[in-house]
Formats: C-alpha cells, sequence, structure tokens
C-alpha cells in the first residue's frame, strides 16, 4: 500500500505523542495516563453508561450503581496505564519498568514443559486482564518461541510501528485474513512454537458457542480447533495489576486434546475449560478485565460479518 500524507501525518502525530510519554519518568507517564483516562470517563458518556450496564449485568444487582462505576473506572483507567507502560517500554528509548513482574513461577513452568516435550508447540490463551500486552513482550525474552496473529489497519506506517511497540523482538506476527496465515499457524505449532491468542473475543460468524457470564458467548473457534488439529495443549495466562506499578500472571493448564471424542466436540471442550476459568478470574476482580470492548461478548451474530480465514475451522 503507498503512503499518503494522510498516512505520514498521522504516524507523526503518534510518533510525537508516544515520544513524549516514552521519555516521562514510569510514574510520572502513569499519572499523565491517569489523567487522561480521567477525561476519557467523564466525556464519553455513553461508553460509560454501556460499561456500567455491562457489569450490572453480570454481577447482578447486588452490585450497586456505584460500585459498578468503579469498577468501570478502574478498567478503564488501567487500559491507560497498559499503554503506557508499552510506551515506555518501547518508546525512543526501549526500556524495562522499573518494577518487579511476578511471572517467574509460570515462565518456569513453560520452561519445564518445552524441555519435557521437545519440539512441541503450544497456545498462550491470554484474556484482556490486567496488562496483558506485557506477556507478549516478557515471554519471548526468556526464550520462548512465540508467533501471534495481528490485524491489517489502514494506515501501514502506524500498523508498522504499534507492532514493534506491542511485541519483542523476534516475535513472528502473522497477518489476518490469508489462507496462507492457517497453513503457517499449523507449521509453527508443529515445529515448537508457542501461539499467543486472545480468547474472549466475540465472532461476528457462528463460530464456538461457551457458556460464559451466565449467558452464551459466540467466540472464534481458532484457540480449540489449533490445539486439537496439531494436538498441542492450552495454557492459560491471566495477567493482573496490584495497584498501579505491580504485575502478576497466573498460568493455569496445560489442557491438553482428547483425541477419544470429535474434532469439533474437544475444541468446544477446551474453549469451555480456558473460558470457565477466565469467567471466575474476571468475577472475583472485576477491575481487572477491559468491560468497554466495542463488540460486547455476550451480544447476537451479525450474519452479514464475513469470519476471517485463518479463525475459520480447519480441514480434517
Amino acid at each position: 500500500m503507498k503512503n499518503r500524507p494522510k498516512h505520514w501525518a498521522e504516524y507523526l502525530l503518534l510518533r510525537a505523542f508516544c515520544g513524549l510519554v516514552a521519555w516521562l519518568p514510569y510514574r510520572l507517564a502513569l499519572i499523565l495516563a491517569a489523567g487522561l483516562a480521567a477525561i476519557g470517563f467523564a466525556l464519553a458518556r455513553s461508553r460509560r453508561q454501556e460499561a456500567v450496564r455491562r457489569i450490572r449485568s453480570v454481577l447482578g444487582e447486588t452490585c450497586s450503581p456505584r460500585q459498578a462505576r468503579a469498577i468501570a473506572w478502574q478498567s478503564l483507567r488501567n487500559m491507560f496505564f497498559n499503554l503506557a507502560e508499552i510506551l515506555y517500554i518501547g518508546g525512543g528509548r526501549p526500556r524495562q519498568l522499573p518494577v518487579s513482574i511476578d511471572m517467574q513461577a509460570a515462565l518456569d513452568r513453560v520452561r519445564a514443559y518445552v524441555r519435557e516435550h521437545p519440539g512441541r508447540g503450544g497456545i498462550f490463551a491470554c484474556p484482556h486482564m490486567g496488562n496483558w500486552e506485557l506477556a507478549g513482550i516478557v515471554v519471548p525474552s526468556c526464550g520462548i518461541d512465540m508467533f501471534t496473529l495481528t490485524g491489517v489497519q489502514k494506515n501501514p506506517l502506524v500498523q508498522a510501528y504499534l507492532q514493534r511497540l506491542r511485541h519483542a523482538p523476534g516475535v513472528e506476527l502473522l497477518p489476518r485474513g490469508s489462507g496462507t496465515t492457517l497453513r503457517k499457524i499449523f507449521s509453527n505449532l508443529r515445529k515448537g512454537k508457542f501461539l499467543a491468542i486472545m480468547p474472549d473475543l466475540r465472532s461476528r460468524q457462528p463460530g464456538v458457542r461457551v457458556r460464559f457470564f451466565g449467558g452464551e458467548a459466540n467466540l472464534y473457534p481458532g484457540m480449540g480447533h489449533f490445539a486439537r488439529q496439531v494436538e498441542v495443549p492450552i495454557f492459560l495466562a491471566v495477567m493482573k495489576r496490584h495497584g498501579w506499578t505491580g504485575h502478576a500472571i497466573q498460568l493455569h493448564g496445560p489442557f491438553e486434546p482428547d483425541l477419544s471424542i470429535s474434532k469439533d466436540e474437544d475444541a468446544a471442550r477446551l474453549s469451555q475449560l480456558v473460558m470457565d476459568i477466565v469467567d471466575a478470574e474476571i468475577r472475583q476482580d472485576p477491575g481487572q478485565w477491559f468491560w468497554f470492548n466495542k463488540r460486547w461478548i455476550l451480544d447476537p451474530l451479525d450474519p452479514e460479518a464475513p469470519p476471517p480465514p485463518e479463525e475459520a475451522p480447519p480441514a480434517p
């Protein structure tokens, strides 16, 4: 795609903003992020009200409007914190966060799995909790060969820059929407690589249906189908933020395919295992999850939207 003047203008504006945040001291960057979050929370009235509605619909009447609003605020503030931290790590002068990240036990478990199963890959399912972006940066830096899927934006300059910020060097990025991507996913998993995927996203087309938040969610089928097709396990990595600067990861699994049942049944079973834990983790600490996603996970299907090719069930 040819870079247009508009693309350059958007890119330079983004770089200027990111450069400002990246050069700030860490805690000052978080203070700026909290201020911007407060402005957004006050101005985006309809989005705020929708988030509160979602929270109360899940947690029930025992969650008062005031409590739901506090959860919504924590969720949005954490999203701005996440952005500030990613800019701090990968911006104008790349550096590490000056805080400890409690994920050594989780990484040791994955390393043990790699040693015990040489040449066998796996899937990291990382829901929108805590600073989920840190998983894509810290895990590969510990010697775990990881790849992930990425969307294609209209501005190629902005896309390339954001991908450099969000992912550690050496992480392979596969574009969504290509038949070759599906084949590459299978090839990488068979070579012992790990696919990072977000399990808590609603699919617009029929996918895999799971019980979630007391209702039924229609999710992309990729996670369960990839695991069953290549016979690799799923690890669920739940990131959590403690206070402003504390980070921890809880690792669940591995969840292994069950070859005694059909592929479709097994893909649904694996997805349900993962989402049952995600549901419980969110209910335990609802402010950790991002409630402002434009596509609500329990919304009905959109029959007019085509499913991404790489998320379609693989051929037998």
